[in-house]
């Protein structure tokens, strides 16, 4: 474990090689993980009376460390349906995000935006992604905090993102299985917020690769 000092306060960092092993930093069984996948993660936390303004601080300077670090990585924000809608005329209008924004949820600043649609058994859900910036941030931690069945991940330029997009993936408290393996693969990072409303910290996690993680932990 160790302390990093920000303009704000401090952030506790901990990390582990193997999310499989009993460690500090998190802890996923191996049924729930990728086969013949060795998943390492960071925990970046801090102490506030705001989830939203400690996420905020956390994701700011994750932010900022990964484009340092590993500059050819880009971020992407992932969102998708938690729940099976009819198919009808309306809801193939609204789609995703205009469905997202009438709930509340609007990421700005972003530079590209892609959105697929699964129908089955006609039902259908939406998945998309957007391409975002650091001025996307403060949008994307209310948005990530909103929308449980939402992830953030940093994959190399030029990523074709609706790969997963056209999978989908399902809501877990932890990390769906399908979209763990698509970031593993394409040598990305994946980001989920963490802390529960009674929790004295919250921050974020983030897993991928153990070559990876090392980098920015």
């Amino acid at each position: 474990m160790k302390l990093v000092t920000t303009l704000i306060t401090d952030i506790e960092i901990t990390s582990t090689m193997d999310v499989s092993r009993e460690n500090d930093a998190y802890n996923i069984g191996k049924q729930k993980l990728p086969q013949n996948i060795r998943i390492a993660a960071g925990s970046w936390l801090l102490s506030s009376d705001s989830h939203y303004n400690a996420r905020l601080s956390v994701l700011t300077y994750v932010f900022n460390l990964v484009i340092g670090k590993l500059p050819k990585l880009t971020f992407w924000y992932l969102v998708g349906n938690s729940a099976w809608q009819e198919d009808t005329r309306i809801i193939r209008h609204k789609g995703l995000w205009r469905g997202l924004y009438s709930r509340g949820v609007d990421v700005t600043h972003y530079s590209d935006s892609r959105e697929e649609m699964i129908l089955l058994n006609g039902k259908v859900k939406f998945f998309g992604a957007k391409l975002i910036s650091e001025l996307s941030i403060q949008s994307v931690v209310k948005a990530l905090t909103k929308e449980h069945c939402s992830y953030l991940i940093a994959v190399p330029e030029g990523t074709d993102v609706n790969d997963i997009l056209r999978f989908g993936w399902e809501v877990f408290d932890g990390f769906d299985k399908n979209i763990l393996q698509y970031v593993i693969e394409n040598s990305g990072l994946i980001f989920k917020p963490v802390g529960g409303f009674d929790d004295p910290q919250s921050g974020f996690v983030g897993l991928g690769d153990p070559e990876l993680v090392r980098n920015i932990v």
